[in-house]
């Protein structure tokens, strides 16, 4: 039986091999117009706020480029209980991660999904090994982008481990006679015909007479500064289909992995818990869904999309590559501060400071490498230690952002969990 290791090197290399092969960038209309279900039969997917099935994954095209984003979804029963479907995308902006943790701590349990020992908790930036430790360090350098498992903090007290153990992964496999490579061509074959049956639509909307689109010449791209724009854009692009393509198949990897989740999940709400969340990959949501609408007696109540992938055109740090160096150092240097400022915190009385360099005792840099002070914020039990990055503007796509709970905050929102 093939190890773990072996499963999320093939999912992660499928899914770049998949995305990397995407020849043109989408039609700045395919947007617009609603996504078909993965099955023929199915009405189209939808964000309402309380109709089904909901679309959890999108892609939006701009003149500037786009944007993919995920769904948060809201259901409700008839005994209050709420539910919180998160979209997971396993590589995404810093940024998203800062705004997902955020919202997280509204639920009094978290559900996450990590195929591991029982409550495994990952922790940032330890060691992974490997050729999947290569191939997402080369996917998080070369697209500018944060791993799921450094820009979430699964230490928070609320955070619930809701997946499989491997020891439960493969004795799922073997009762259902799956393997590995089964899985993987059966979603590669799924994500295939998604990607030709829109390439199809598209083009049978298109006018005749407008002129076509020319595939992106990605050597051309780089030598011009816009490679890494274009190869963020085809792979967002990309994701939506992948995700489609999952979601219609009925495997360990996927529906297995569910069903473990809503035990989970169920023994929550038999202990009191009155307001949870899951954080899932997109692909195991529309399941999901299903399980709780028709089986567990939940209703959707509301729907907002989050981007996780801003794809707006930027400067290119692999061209310049003193920007990249500085962008690196940057991150480091506000990661050492967010580590003093938890100390300091940690001594305070206070939920919501804006503490100093002088009481967190830093004697590092006060500024970034573009000459910018670092603003550090404590919001909530939150330390957010922000940069403005190179432009030296606030709310623009350059913005540099380290944040992380601190203890002080997981125990409160311990004892608030206790109260209710």
């Amino acid at each position: 039986m093939p190890s773990l290791r072996a499963v999320r090197f093939a999912c992660v290399a499928c899914f770049a091999s998949i995305a990397v092969c995407a020849q043109e960038t989408a039609q700045d209309d395919a947007a617009k117009k609603p996504r078909q279900s993965s099955q023929s039969n199915q009405p189209a997917l939808t964000d309402a706020k309380d109709k089904t099935p909901s679309d959890f994954a999108r892609f939006v095209a701009a003149e500037t480029g786009g944007h993919f984003d995920v769904a948060i979804t809201t259901y409700r029963n008839d005994a209050g209980v709420t539910v919180r479907l998160f979209g997971a995308v396993h590589i995404a902006d810093a940024v998203h991660y800062a705004e997902l943790q955020r919202r997280f701590t509204q639920c009094e349990r978290l559900l996450y999904e990590l195929v591991g020992p029982e409550d495994y908790r990952p922790k940032k930036g330890e060691a992974r090994g490997g050729f999947v430790s290569v191939l997402q360090q080369g996917l998080k350098n070369g697209l500018e982008l944060e791993f799921q498992l450094d820009g979430i903090d699964y230490g928070v007290d609320n955070f619930v481990h809701a997946d499989m153990t491997p020891e439960e992964f493969e004795d799922s496999m073997a009762e259902r006679g799956e393997s590995v490579f089964s899985m993987l061509l059966q979603v590669g074959f799924q994500a295939q015909k998604q990607m030709a049956e829109s390439q199809s639509a598209d083009e049978g909307d298109e006018d005749d007479d407008a002129p076509r689109k020319k595939p992106v010449d990605m050597a051309k791209a780089f030598r011009d500064g816009e490679g890494r724009h274009q190869l963020r854009l085809m792979m967002a692009q990309q994701l939506e289909a992948l995700e489609a393509a999952g979601s219609g198949t009925g495997t360990t990897l996927l529906e297995g992995r569910n069903e473990k989740c809503l035990q989970v999940l169920q023994r929550e709400i038999a202990a009191g818990r009155s307001s949870l969340g899951i954080y899932y990959g997109a692909a195991h949501l529309p399941h999901m869904e299903q399980r709780l609408t028709k089986d567990l007696g939940f209703a959707k109540i509301d729907h907002e999309w989050v981007v996780a992938w801003d794809c707006t055109k930027r400067p290119d740090p692999k061209v310049d590559r003193e920007l990249w160096r500085q962008r690196r150092l940057a991150k480091g240097e506000m990661d050492s501060i967010v580590r003093a400022t938890k100390k300091f915190v940690a001594a305070q009385e206070e939920e919501s400071i804006a503490p100093t360099f002088d009481q967190i005792q830093w004697t590092g840099k006060r500024t970034d490498p573009w000459g910018g002070a670092y603003a550090i914020s404590v919001v909530d039990g939150i330390v957010d230690v922000h940069s403005l990055g190179q432009d030296g503007k606030p709310d623009t796509e350059d913005d540099l952002h380290t944040a992380s709970v601190t203890e002080r905050g997981q125990m409160e929102r311990k004892g608030q969990t206790r109260e209710r």
